[in-house]
């Protein structure tokens, strides 16, 4: 039997959707109010470092949220169809998740020691090297890490007999409001995310002064940030693969995602 074009369960779709869109749309308007509000941050600007701060432990919030509550209906698809096991590329693919949870770390702790008062700081305001510094940002790395495995590795385990119980009895967690729930959580991660990724591909399409712009530098330069966009979408977006990765429409709609980040700096 052909499969079909798209996948029944849309989700994913639907957010590559909205990605496309804000590549050509948002995300122009707003680069530049993102590098500012991180020189800002990192600039005795209380608002600014705020502003970032609270934005970053929101969207990790966010998908630690998502994580747990995507688990409750998506295991409920899954039981229904029979196809329970996550291929090794899953697990795999969610390293550029930890990768980006780290620069969060390294950024906030940076910040929060220096407008804190925590550590010296050189001429330019940036915190000095630390020991101190360094073992809370380590410890806080394997704090998230550690939670981000957990809940990647609950996400791949049948429900207990127990959450069957409760999803007989009509758990929000099992219905569309827990899945929308998940849903905006992961979203909200990957997006902003997008925002800074959009900020990395402008300056990587953006030839140095005196480097004349040559097709070959602009294909050179969109093959690497190929390879970023790797880390700052398709990563964070593996959750939706367990379900839509074998459709045809799914890597499509992926790929769109990318064009539509690079195709205005060509």
């Amino acid at each position: 039997m052909k499969r079909e074009f798209l996948p029944p369960n849309r989700q994913g779709i639907i957010i590559d959707t909205i990605a496309i869109v804000a590549n050509l749309v948002l995300f122009p308007f707003v680069l530049s109010r993102v590098g500012s509000l991180f020189q800002q941050s990192f600039a005795e600007n209380g608002p600014a470092f705020l502003t970032l701060a609270g934005l970053m432990l929101f969207i990790l919030g966010a998908r630690l949220v998502g994580l747990y509550l995507k688990r409750f209906p998506l295991q409920t698809r899954l039981e229904r169809s029979g196809q329970t096991s996550f291929p090794m590329y899953f697990f795999l693919l969610n390293i550029g998740v930890f990768v980006l949870n780290s620069a969060f770390v390294v950024v906030l702790v940076t910040a929060a020691a220096g407008r804190l008062g925590l550590v010296e700081t050189n001429y330019s305001g940036q915190p000095k090297d630390s020991p101190l510094l360094m073992g809370i940002g380590v410890f806080l790395m394997l704090v998230l890490m550690c939670s981000e495995i957990f809940l990647i590795y609950r996400l791949s385990r049948p429900l207990s007999d127990r959450e069957k119980d409760l999803r007989a009895e009509g758990n929000w967690m099992f219905d569309s409001r827990g899945e929308f729930a998940a849903d905006f959580g992961l979203f909200a991660y990957m997006m902003v995310w997008q925002v800074f990724y959009n900020d990395t591909a402008r300056l990587l399409m953006t030839p140095p002064e005196g480097t004349p712009d040559s097709w070959e530098y602009r294909i050179f330069s969109a093959v690497f940030v190929f390879i970023v966009f790797l880390l700052f979408y398709l990563s964070p977006r593996t959750v939706f693969l367990i379900e839509d990765r074998k459709y045809l429409g799914t890597w499509v709609f992926i790929f769109g995602v990318y064009l539509a980040s690079v195709v205005r700096f060509w």
